[in-house]
Formats: structure tokens, C-alpha cells, sequence
């Protein structure tokens, strides 16, 4: 595959205003495309804003709701990847990422771990995903999408990159928390700390779309970035400021770095399987 342009928006949200964010989103769209971009990623919830609580309800809409006709008009030349509130076919409300390509729509991701400990209450308002699927886009190629907790958990992108995903894409809306001292905050160090271990473990590229901006009491940091196949950071975006972060993917470094070394493909999946199956077995209550 070649080399493939992705500008990673950078954004904030306009909280529970759909009309201003869809505008938004158009906009950065519109001028990737003019940039020449094959897709353009936006962050967790950027449709919608992240603190909506009770009105997710009412924000939610299913995937083919007429109002996001213009994202799919755009994407006959782009493709486009974010975030919203998903209405399911059965009336469930999901934090889901949206992925829009040759104008048609789909909801690729849901939620799967809602965090609701500290300042985050996420499992009050949304029911959690209950699938890890790798997707194709025509534009990208085999890709993956998390929604970030998920990335805090190993197993999400493990699934995706064995079912075939070379680019992995964790949508974030993460907010900063104070921690003691000065310099980069915790936070930060971690995210960057856990794209690097993933994309290097899994040899594989790894965006990480973060938001900007301030809403009701959370600060987000932005710093998005794109870590290569290798673990090394290929570009990253300013903290606390919007910023379109074009980057490139060069799909070709992901079969080099696995013929230098093959650790990924060495994995042995049907050993983890056996083994998960001994541990559930075991934990299973005796009747």
C-alpha cells in the first residue's frame, strides 16, 4: 500500500451543539481535502462534546440520521473519522466512533470501558460496547479504532492488530488532572508512554487524536500524535491548543519492521485463547 496522509484535527467541541460542531468538522474536512488528504480523524466525542450527561439521550442519533448528511457528502473524497453519540437500532446510547468513506456511514466502535471513578462518570449516561472489530477502509487500508479507556486496556488493541489492523487509532477526549510538580503532566507522559509500548509491540502505526479546549471543569491537553511501527514518535501536536497535524503513513515500514524482527508474528494467539479459557474456568462459580 502506499504512502497514505492523515490529518489528525486537533479540535475542541462546542458542549451538546451539534449544528456548531458538524459545521466545524466540515470546515477542517473541506480543507484536508483541498491538502489532498486520504482521511482526516477527529477526536472522542467531537461530534457532541464529552461532559453531556443527561442529555445524551437526546443528543444520541442513529447512523443514518439525515443530519450527518454533509459529513457523508464529503467523504466521496476524504475519509472521515469520528466521534459521537450513537443511537442503536434497539435504543442503546453509545459513545462510538463514526467512520464516513465514499459517502456512506458506520458506526465501527463502541465504547467498551466506561470509567466512572474520579472526576468520570461515563457508565451512568452510555451503555458499554461489547465488540472489538478491525475494519477496512478503502482510503487506509486494515484499521482499528479505540475510544480512550480502551487504550488502557492491552487486550483492545491486541484484538485489532491480530485481526489484521497496521493502523491503530485511539479517539481521546482526556482531560488534564493535577498532579504534583512542575513540567510535562503525568498524564501526558502515560498516553505517550502507551502508544509507543503498543505500536512497537504490535508493530504497527498508532494516532493518538486528543481534543483541546475547556468545558465545565476539565481541561484537555491536546499533544496528538503518530507513533511509527518501530515505537519511535513520528509527530505530535501542541499541548492546549487547536491544531490540524498532517502526517504520513508509510505502510511499507510496517512489513519492514516485522522482517527485522518478528516478535508480533511469533505471538501465539490459540496459546493465549487456551490459556483465557483455563482462567475463566476457573473463576467460574462451582454449582
Amino acid at each position: 500500500m502506499p504512502q497514505k496522509t492523515i490529518r489528525i484535527a486537533q479540535t475542541g467541541s462546542v458542549l451538546a451543539n451539534f449544528d456548531d460542531n458538524i459545521d466545524h468538522h466540515c470546515t477542517i474536512t473541506e480543507d484536508a481535502i483541498r491538502a489532498g488528504a486520504d482521511a482526516v480523524a477527529f477526536p472522542e466525542l467531537s461530534l457532541s462534546g464529552y461532559n453531556v450527561q443527561d442529555a445524551a439521550q437526546d443528543i444520541a442519533m442513529h447512523i443514518e440520521d439525515k443530519k450527518l448528511d454533509p459529513l457523508r457528502a464529503l467523504s466521496e473524497k476524504i475519509c472521515i473519522i469520528c466521534g459521537g453519540i450513537e443511537l442503536s437500532d434497539d435504543y442503546g446510547v453509545y459513545n462510538s466512533a463514526f467512520m464516513f468513506e465514499d459517502g456512506k456511514g458506520k458506526s465501527i466502535h463502541r465504547k467498551l470501558y466506561l470509567p466512572t471513578y474520579g472526576m468520570f462518570e461515563e457508565l451512568r449516561y452510555f451503555s458499554a460496547g461489547q465488540h472489538v472489530r478491525a475494519v477496512n477502509s478503502r482510503r487506509l487500508g486494515r484499521i482499528g479504532v479505540a475510544i480512550c479507556e480502551d487504550f488502557w486496556h492491552v487486550s483492545v488493541p491486541y484484538l485489532l492488530a491480530h485481526q489484521g489492523a497496521k493502523m491503530l487509532f485511539a479517539l481521546m477526549s482526556s482531560p488534564l488532572r493535577m498532579t504534583p510538580g512542575s513540567g510535562t503532566p503525568e498524564i501526558v507522559t502515560q498516553w505517550q508512554t502507551i502508544a509507543g509500548t503498543y505500536a512497537f509491540l504490535f508493530s504497527a502505526y498508532v494516532a493518538c487524536v486528543n481534543r483541546t479546549g475547556n468545558e465545565d471543569s476539565f481541561t484537555y491537553w491536546g499533544n496528538s500524535s503518530l507513533t511509527g511501527p518501530d515505537g519511535r514518535l513520528i509527530a505530535a501536536a501542541p499541548l492546549f491548543r487547536e491544531q490540524m497535524l498532517d502526517v504520513t503513513a508509510d505502510f511499507c515500514e510496517v512489513k519492514r519492521t516485522r522482517l527485522r524482527s518478528s516478535h508480533f508474528l511469533d505471538e501465539d494467539i490459540r496459546l493465549f485463547a487456551s490459556e483465557l479459557r483455563h482462567i475463566i474456568n476457573a473463576t467460574r462459580p462451582s454449582s
